[in-house]
């Protein structure tokens, strides 16, 4: 029996031409930098990912009819800000962390001398000397201004959080509508 005919019959042509040509279980998280991320950051990617494919690929506003009722409206117009939001704002929104502005010095870390008593390790179960990890400053004045940097960051980092938690949830009413 021919190789591919049998494939055909037995869905065999479908398991090769999912795992190699339309891998529509893969993900490609196109904002994420290589490297770790934690599991928030990897879930905001993936869902933001899915709008941004369901928006880019499927072409909805060629296909459906959002004015068909109030339904669909609140959807696409919902669908429309939060792809503007995630492919526009949102990447670009390292550019407003107070740590980044111009005139913050980032310290450089340096350890102390290693001290003269000596820890047990849990790891290894051996008695170990220490060494502290000290942040030094160019100037006092650029030492106080790290300072304000970082508290102003906390407060940004959490207005941020807030911001992208809404727009998730947003996301995740309208998620019925992600068809075509």
């Amino acid at each position: 029996m021919n190789v591919f005919r049998w494939l055909r019959r037995n869905s065999g042509w479908n398991w090769i031409r999912y795992r190699t040509w339309d891998r529509f279980h893969v993900l490609k998280m196109r904002y994420l930098k290589p490297g770790y991320h934690d599991a928030d950051e990897r879930l905001i990617n993936a869902i933001f990912e899915v709008l941004c494919d369901f928006m880019e690929n499927e072409k909805p506003d060629e296909i459906v009819n959002w004015d068909s009722d109030t339904g669909h409206k609140h959807a696409w117009s919902e669908m429309t800000i939060l792809y503007k939001w995630w492919t526009g704002i949102r990447q670009f929104r390292d550019d407003y962390n107070p740590l980044f502005f111009p005139g913050i010095e980032a310290p450089s870390l340096e350890f102390s001398d290693r001290t003269t008593e000596q820890i047990l390790n849990p790891i290894t179960g051996k008695k170990e000397y220490t060494r502290e990890l000290h942040f030094k400053h160019t100037s006092k004045e650029a030492e106080e201004r790290w300072h304000k940097a970082c508290e102003e960051c906390t407060v940004w980092e959490e207005k941020c959080d807030k911001e992208d938690e809404e727009m998730m949830i947003r996301l995740i009413k309208i998620r019925h509508y992600l068809w075509t």
